[in-house]
């Protein structure tokens, strides 16, 4: 008799997990569930990269930018900045932001990516 009742409780577990299992897709697709974007990275706009002047120090460019999305382990002299964000909604536009800063001496010597006409002090082709 005990057979039988693990064989309904195994079957029942097994048809209630296939039933969920169905509804996963249906719940992504529903027109009212909120799904946010997501944002990644260090902010970047352009007042921020406009306040940027050659020789300013390290510490400076971290106040003026925030602190840098990748510091290459490998090159002590370059900060990469980076900021994402990717749509799950209707309402966002998907952003892609990057900025470059080059440092000689702990001082800022040029940049690039976003932000950075050619007619900006730190352009690399103003030189």
């Amino acid at each position: 008799m005990i057979p039988v009742y693990i064989g309904k409780r195994i079957a029942a577990a097994t048809l209630l997990s296939v039933a969920v299992a169905g509804c996963t897709s249906t719940v992504n697709n529903l027109p009212f569930l909120y799904k946010p974007e997501i944002r990644q990275g260090t902010l970047i706009d352009e007042e921020a990269v406009d306040a940027l002047r050659p020789g300013m120090t390290e510490r400076q460019v971290r106040f003026v930018l925030g602190p840098p999305t990748i510091e290459d382990p490998f090159t002590d002299n370059r900060w990469d900045y980076i900021y994402e964000v990717e749509p799950r909604s209707a309402d966002v536009d998907a952003i892609s932001r990057h900025v470059t800063v080059r440092f000689d001496d702990g001082e800022l010597v040029s940049a690039e990516g976003d932000f950075v006409d050619a007619d900006h002090p730190l352009s690399m082709s103003a030189d």
